[in-house]
């Protein structure tokens, strides 16, 4: 036991800059280029790929928006992605410390660990909505089939006119029995307390202690499970959907004018592509610290995963869409889905209830986003508010300061000179061009979107972006500050 404990002291103290493959620092991850590769393309496969879509309940919107939201994957997501594994690869470090590159940015560390913990926040609240759906599915038929007499308001059968002021049973029955929501808008308060999902709520962060704090499963078999479910699920629902009908509406609905009729959701494309791939929330530095000293193509890592996530979100997408058409089909008009967290469970529900075993996908459906969200990691008017506000819009930000820093404070070509020594491997000239001209445009478009929402809203939501990316305009005053009050010293001397 003793000579165990001197060889990994030995081991940890020889180098900062190697580690032992043989003696890992955390065992059983990040062990070879394997687990290590899957265990980045697995963080473009979350509860999120599979859940927040903005645009899911407009035909008009869903297809252009998705077009922006590839495009910008391409000229700003992708190139972020491996700017953030390249950052922790080189230093070997966490997302804290890796700025000691360039200490006047230490406050984006700050800014990336807050916006992260907004995200956690968030999908803890999935989670338990997706348990609470899950043991739902359970009953011998699907609740969310028939309309409740009870429900308030009114639910409405299905194939006949949806009357003005009534809903479809899945949103009827999400709204009435999982969230016990009214629906008069903050007016009524944020909601009541419901017990069901205070509890799954609470076993949600027991099994994240247990997993991810005691580690009693092996952490990179519990990704390999959970992104071959997600891709086995998404597989068999993008079989069945093209046999809905109404499924093509929203291609028959699209209008391409609405990316010329303001910027909005080019601002939102923008953010989604950010979220969608795990950029400025600090887990692809952390990620890149645990590179294997094996040799690795980081470039392939990044374009593997820009590949995965692609497919994963645009497929939901695509397969929620669809499903909304045909939910939209039954009833001859607008089926009033509210825009939000709640679309996609809304959807989600009313697509397995079209097929033969409701029950038992219904169950594997809602167990796989729950293993999402549990991997990954209020009520419904808070969960819209914290992801459309501080989750969402202090990604481009906090990813503008991150490639002006290293562009043009730490010095590109110094950067890609480190990624050459570490990786033997040189970022190509795609990569250096979009580094460059990334911090204008996200700083256009984060500044454009100033006076985005209702006053009060806008009011709460901009102060909590404010507080999120306070630390990075601190540390960057500090820093000045002080370093020009020593030079004044050194000077009179």
């Amino acid at each position: 036991m003793s000579d165990t404990v001197s060889t990994r002291t030995k081991t940890l103290s020889d180098s900062t800059a190697s580690v032992s493959t043989e003696d890992p620092l955390i065992e059983d991850r990040w062990t070879n280029n394997i687990s290590y590769r899957q265990l980045v393309l697995s963080s473009c496969i979350g509860i999120i790929q599979l859940w927040w879509h903005p645009y899911l309940q407009d035909f008009s919107k869903l297809l252009p928006f998705l077009f922006l939201y590839n495009v910008f994957s391409i000229f700003f997501a992708y190139p972020l992605f491996y700017m953030e594994l390249a950052l922790g690869v080189v230093t070997k470090k966490g997302v804290l410390n890796c700025w000691d590159i360039a200490p006047i940015a230490r406050g984006i560390g700050i800014a990336m660990l807050i916006s992260s913990m907004f995200t956690v926040l968030s999908l803890g609240v999935v989670s338990a909505w997706s348990l609470s759906m899950t043991v739902h599915s359970l009953h011998s038929f699907l609740p969310w089939l028939h309309c409740a007499a009870t429900a308030n308001p009114p639910c409405a059968a299905r194939h006949r006119p949806l009357p003005q002021g009534s809903e479809v049973p899945p949103q009827s029955f999400f709204f009435n029995f999982i969230l016990n929501l009214k629906r008069d808008g903050l007016s009524g308060g944020l909601g009541n307390i419901v017990p069901d999902l205070t509890v799954y709520y609470v076993i949600t962060w027991i099994l994240v202690y247990f997993i991810a704090c005691k580690r009693i499963y092996s952490y990179s078999k519990l990704v390999l499970f959970k992104d071959v479910l997600t891709y086995f699920m998404l597989a068999l629902c993008a079989v069945g959907v093209v046999r809905l009908k109404g499924a093509g509406k929203i291609f028959k609905e699209c209008d391409w004018g609405v990316l010329f009729n303001g910027y909005q959701v080019w601002r939102d494309a923008i953010e989604y592509s950010f979220l969608q791939m795990s950029v400025s929330q600090g887990t692809l530095v952390m990620l890149g610290s645990y590179c294997p000293k094996e040799k690795h193509k980081l470039a392939t890592t990044a374009t593997l995963a820009f590949l995965v996530s692609k497919t994963c979100c645009t497929g939901t997408a695509l397969i929620l869409g669809a499903v909304h058409g045909a939910l939209s089909s039954d009833y001859d008009n607008s089926t009033g889905i509210w825009r939000g967290a709640s679309s996609s469970v809304v959807l989600w529900s009313d697509y397995v209830a079209r097929i033969p075993g409701s029950q038992f996908w219904s169950a594997l459906l809602f167990f796989t986003l729950f293993v999402l969200s549990v991997s990954s990691m209020g009520g419904l008017y808070i969960l819209n508010f914290l992801m459309q506000w501080p989750v969402s819009k202090t990604r481009a930000p906090i990813a503008a300061a991150m490639t002006l820093i290293i562009t043009f404070v730490y010095g590109q070509t110094t950067f890609c000179e480190d990624v050459y020594f570490a990786l033997d491997e040189y970022p190509c000239v795609f990569f250096r061009v979009c580094w460059a001209l990334a911090p204008l445009m996200l700083l256009s478009t984060f500044v454009s979107g100033f006076h985005y929402g209702p006053a009060a809203e806008a009011t709460l939501g901009w102060t909590l972006v404010t507080l999120t990316l306070m630390p990075i305009l601190f540390v960057v005053l500090l820093y000045l500050v002080f370093k020009f009050r020593v030079r004044n010293i050194v000077n009179e001397k």
